[in-house]
């Protein structure tokens, strides 16, 4: 069985355990009703599975038992890093668009701009060896061009955009780069003493990828409508989101979060469906801003 048989089969065993505890035989079944589970010779033995079981929790750091009580198996603890996850989903992802090529409107993508992804290989390399990177960047917040000679440190994700973070050698500042803007991109062999900078620790209290503001974390508090509520509960706006409040017209939230401009951007994105608690400061700010969208219509 090939290395892409194997990864396919431990997705799909964690996917339908995910949803349900199952026996070997509910798996196995499964497995038969799934197409791609079948093209692929997904099914196996047990002894296969109690294997399969063993590398799952290796590497996805996903713990499987079985209940001794009605023969099915189940997660246990799931403590899958946020790497990991992120390449089983693009595996599902990529596998799903496998399997609807040449059927019409199975999957719909958003039509966006390219993300730059291009470079990532490049610039992994240079933040890796310390060496340093060269490029033309393009900014959208006036237009202007400029070519760069940077000490990359990190690659961050931030709103559907990859972002460079580097330290410019121009004014010994470190500073954001999104990856679609850069051009003629050159890895350097002239190598740069290590940096010390720790990206998590720098953006642990931050909303995307503005940083290098003025503002200190606060404790925000924000009360959705229950509807919306429930949205952001299952996708939190940040790590720091705690529930201190759920009843049938509100679920309130409470962050530890700089209020920076793409946070108040965020917030302002929804409406009537959200209001601002605390702190009194960013109360003011965002209805201030929505009095100036006001005076445009």
């Amino acid at each position: 069985m090939s290395v892409r048989q194997t990864i396919k089969r431990y997705t799909k065993i964690i996917s339908l355990l995910r949803r349900r505890p199952m026996s070997f035989q509910e798996i196995q079944d499964e497995m038969l009703n799934d197409p791609d589970a079948i093209e692929e010779k997904l099914q196996t033995s047990q002894r296969t599975l109690q294997r399969d079981i063993k590398a799952i929790a290796s590497i996805y750091e996903i713990e499987i038992e079985s209940d001794p009580s009605s023969y099915k198996y189940y997660i246990k603890d799931d403590i899958e890093d946020i790497q990991t996850r992120r390449l089983r989903e693009n595996f599902e992802i990529v596998n799903a668009i496998k399997m609807s090529k040449g059927f019409g409107n199975i999957l719909i993508f958003e039509n966006r701009r390219h993300l730059g992804t291009e470079h990532m290989a490049g610039l992994i390399h240079g933040i890796q060896n310390n060496l340093f990177i060269e490029f033309n960047y393009h900014k959208f917040w006036d237009g202007s061009h400029s070519s760069r000679k940077v000490k990359p440190l990190s690659l961050k994700e931030a709103r559907n955009r990859w972002y460079l973070i580097a330290l410019d050698e121009k004014d010994g500042a470190i500073k954001n780069f999104s990856l679609d803007r850069i051009q003629n991109l050159n890895i350097t062999q002239l190598r740069f003493k290590p940096v010390t900078y720790n990206a998590h620790k720098e953006f642990k209290e931050s909303f995307g990828i503005i940083n290098g503001t003025d503002e200190k974390a606060v404790e925000v508090i924000l009360s959705f409508t229950l509807q919306q509520g429930r949205y952001i509960k299952s996708l939190p706006l940040h790590d720091s989101q705690k529930i201190i409040l759920e009843n049938n017209e509100e679920i309130r939230f409470s962050y530890f979060i700089k209020p920076t401009y793409d946070f108040r951007m965020e917030l302002l994105s929804y409406g009537d469906q959200v209001k601002v608690l605390e702190p009194l400061s960013l109360k003011k700010m965002i209805k201030e801003q929505l009095k100036n969208s006001l005076k445009n219509y």
